[in-house]
């Protein structure tokens, strides 16, 4: 506080907010949040070490019906990483364990751009349909909107239109001679479903809803297919190896606090680099890029 301007010589008399609770080791959890040493008890909340909102209610909901599906010897829920921020959480915490209230960032997740809010039922429902858990009413509803979206993207992804076609609806695009589906077009700038709209008949018929969705996965699709490709480099370098006396305040773009927990757990590999509690894709991408090019720079010295 002292380091703010004007506030030199401050006294802290009494902390103003402040929350102390002891927690059970989330890496004595199965992935079922199940307790490892006592089978048939689930820990679910701040007992894990996360802070008490969103992330104990979702950490209940897993629990609770964890310990249904034993209760009913069923199968464990178990959700992946790359189906749910739920399983991104349960995931960090049962492998890397915590040393503050745990909180889910959006940029804890390799897979962010595809856990989007709208397409949450998309990725879940039809889990929710196969454990039993969602109504009838709510499958048909499901599959009716499922059956939209095929409809409309496939529509989109067979219309071939050329850049003659594209400039004439006012649509920027070089002329190259390239045709492109209507898929593609939607992920340029400024394109929005509505100006393809008259060239595409019958589609402005389609609820909007629909169409806007399909948009946004279309916007979205570049970025996706660059995503796996980071994340295939990323497997590709887990073994790349880090020299002892490697300079993380080089990093640029790296937090601070990464910065620190690199700097005092000096990792031998990427991969352990990245069992490091708040590292994330996009960090280890980061450290990945100058580890590779301080090796270059030694190799050419």
């Amino acid at each position: 506080v002292r380091t703010i301007a004007g506030l030199e010589s401050v006294a802290i008399l009494q902390p103003g907010y402040a929350i102390e609770y002891d927690f059970f080791d989330p890496r004595g959890l199965t992935a079922d949040l199940q307790v490892r040493a006592l089978p048939g008890l689930f820990f679910a909340g701040q007992i894990n070490g996360t802070t008490g909102y969103e992330e104990a209610a979702a950490q209940g909901l897993v629990a609770g019906a964890n310990a249904a599906a034993r209760a009913l010897d069923v199968a464990p829920i178990m959700l992946q990483r790359s189906d749910s921020y739920i399983g991104v959480m349960l995931d960090d915490l049962v492998t890397r364990g915590v040393t503050e209230p745990y909180r889910m960032f959006t940029s804890r997740a390799e897979f962010r751009l595809t856990l989007r809010a709208d397409n949450a039922d998309q990725r879940l429902t039809p889990r929710g349909i196969e454990l039993g858990v969602v109504s009838e009413a709510r499958a048909a509803l499901f599959r009716s909107k499922a059956e939209r979206l095929h409809h409309v993207k496939s529509r989109l992804e067979n219309q071939v239109m050329g850049p003659a076609l594209l400039r004439a609806a006012g649509i920027a695009v070089s002329e190259d001679g390239c045709r492109r589906t209507a898929f593609d077009v939607l992920s340029f700038p400024d394109v929005t479903i509505e100006r393809l709209l008259p060239l595409l008949p019958g589609l402005s018929e389609e609820d909007p809803s629909i169409c806007a969705q399909v948009a946004i996965e279309a916007l979205y699709a570049p970025y996706l297919q660059r995503q796996a490709s980071e994340i295939a480099q990323l497997r590709r370098g887990d073994d790349t190896h880090i020299e002892p006396d490697f300079d993380y305040s080089r990093v640029i773009g790296l937090s601070t606090e990464l910065r620190v927990k690199l700097q005092v757990a000096q990792p031998a590999t990427l991969e352990r680099a990245g069992r490091i509690e708040g590292m994330t894709p996009a960090a280890l991408m980061l450290v990945l890029a100058h580890v590779r090019k301080a090796q270059k720079q030694k190799a050419a010295s």
